[in-house]
């Protein structure tokens, strides 16, 4: 499992180094959640993390939690709010979809798993 907070990739070129950071990746992440059809917002999760993003002032309480396992692949934990009366199921598809394609495509990032828990539906 990684820190939190860690660097999740470093880029090198000939004009310098270039580090895409935890909250950058994660405020990609929401951006792209939050359009997908049948989803109302994030939802932060855990006593720990909540206590931590407190005592930081951070944002880092967003529902999003990163890891990677012991061979190095990229795990992404959603809490989400879903839509009353959406297909649950098929919101979850959609969004790890969606996910993969942003990071693959924007990051160039390979994803393993996008783990979606539904915490609360609202209408």
């Amino acid at each position: 499992m990684r820190k939190e907070g860690a660097d999740l990739k470093k880029i090198e070129n000939h004009l310098g180094e270039i580090i895409i950071t935890d909250k950058y990746i994660k405020s990609l992440i929401a951006s792209t959640v939050i359009e997908c059809i049948g989803v109302v917002g994030m939802n932060g999760f855990g006593a720990k993390q909540k206590f931590k993003a407190l005592i930081n002032r951070s944002g880092s309480n967003t529902g999003i939690l990163l890891k990677t396992n012991a061979q190095g692949d990229l795990i992404i934990d959603l809490h989400i709010i879903a839509s009353y009366g959406t297909n649950i199921s098929t919101v979850a598809h959609i969004i790890e979809d969606k996910v993969k394609y942003a990071l693959e495509s924007e990051l160039n990032i390979d994803v393993h798993r996008v783990n979606t828990y539904v915490d609360d539906m609202k209408a």
